[in-house]
């Protein structure tokens, strides 16, 4: 009887009593890696990067990280059935050849990135200027191969693909290291004047000089400014005229003849716009060059190149040129590659513009060191944006 008792009052208690909440499973956020528990608190909502960034992308504020100074459109035209390319780079000694995505490559973690700014802007420079250049470059790339002469009556694709080959001069790390050095030899040679308006419109409580004043109140100054100037100089609108001008073609090699092959540093150009027989080239795939030339000469020269011949002196440009990978779809050229890449790379537009510069303001009897003396405009033609008065 104590027993029955015992199991029907026990029994009673379990019927009436509701049964226990389900304990919250920790899960890792995928973005942020941080364990939360669902379901999130308004607190956690609001200070996850996760959320931060779905609010973002919900806003139209992407906000990207990855920013590739080689585009991805453009390395996918070596890729092979397993949707790769064959990258090939010398971190050492010895050649090194991996196969990868494109969208593995070519890029650099928040190279576009305008510092020093709120984050909802900081990547407006990938998100607004460099992503459209690339779509709207990738759509002109295909009228260019399915008829190169309907982009001359095209004057918005046409000039969709002039500006991206500007932003192929330019847009790569070791230009925007260069514009960097650019910009701070203009800022260093009108220190003098800042350092004048700054002591006469310095308050009791600023520090004492300019640079602390900028080291406490704005350090990124100059990362900004080239951040502001970088755009303006890919959109160059004398270069894209010229471009524009110039006569655009397509050659085709046949399918047993060596493949093209491309880098980080693809597009050649030889001379100046100005001469008659500047051209500019840029493997486009493994069977096509894109040719821009200033006459039918030249052009034809291309044109009536044999295959093996055209094909290894452009080979040796993109290789020579390349700072740090070259790209091709196996890695049949390697020998090749070897023995060219990491030698003698010549110098980009940006770092001559750079080494002219400094040749010009240089005191007399010193080549090469930048001059104190307030030289004629910027290279940029505008101040750095800083809070310095």
């Amino acid at each position: 009887m104590m027993s029955a008792g015992f199991d029907a009052a026990h029994e009673s208690a379990a019927v009436s009593k509701p049964p226990p909440a389900s304990r919250p499973r920790a899960v890792v956020c995928d973005f942020c890696g941080h364990p939360y528990l669902r379901p999130c608190t308004a607190e956690t909502e609001a200070s996850c990067p996760n959320m931060i960034a779905k609010r973002q992308a919900e806003a139209g504020e992407q906000q990207s990280i990855r920013h590739h100074y080689i585009p991805q459109f453009y390395s996918r035209r070596w890729a092979g059935d397993d949707d790769r390319i064959c990258e090939f780079s010398r971190p050492y000694k010895k050649i090194h050849r991996r196969r990868v995505y494109p969208k593995q490559t070519g890029f650099q973690d928040m190279l576009y990135e305008k510092k020093g700014v709120p984050k909802s802007i900081a990547q407006q420079v990938e998100d607004k200027f460099m992503s459209p250049v690339d779509n709207f470059a990738a759509k002109a790339l295909d009228i260019i191969e399915a008829d190169v002469d309907k982009i001359k009556n095209d004057a918005e694709q046409q000039s969709a693909w002039s500006l991206f080959l500007i932003t192929l001069m330019t847009r790569m790390p070791e230009d925007l290291a260069a514009l960097t050095e650019i910009l701070e030899d203009d800022w260093n040679r009108d220190l003098p004047l800042h350092k004048q308006k700054y002591v006469a419109n310095r308050k009791p409580d600023d520090p004492e000089t300019i640079e602390e004043f900028i080291e406490k109140k704005d350090p990124d100054h100059i990362g900004r400014w080239v951040m502001n100037v970088a755009p303006e100089l890919m959109d160059h609108e004398g270069i894209g005229q010229a471009l524009n001008g110039m006569r655009w073609s397509v050659v085709h090699t046949p399918d047993d003849a060596p493949p093209f092959l491309s880098s980080d540093r693809p597009l050649y150009m030889c001379k100046t716009f100005s001469e008659s027989g500047c051209y500019l080239t840029l493997p486009i795939g493994p069977h096509r060059l894109f040719v821009a030339t200033n006459n039918q000469e030249t052009e034809r020269t291309f044109k009536d190149r044999p295959p093996k011949d055209l094909v290894r002196e452009t080979n040796f440009q993109v290789v020579k040129q390349a700072v740090k990978y070259v790209y091709g779809v196996d890695d049949s050229e390697r020998e090749f590659i070897d023995k060219l890449i990491s030698s003698d790379r010549p110098p980009s537009l940006l770092e001559r513009l750079r080494d002219r510069r400094r040749q010009k303001y240089a005191p007399a009897g010193k080549p090469g060191e930048a001059t104190r003396s307030r030289p004629s405009p910027n290279a940029a033609g505008t101040a750095p944006e800083t809070t310095a008065r």
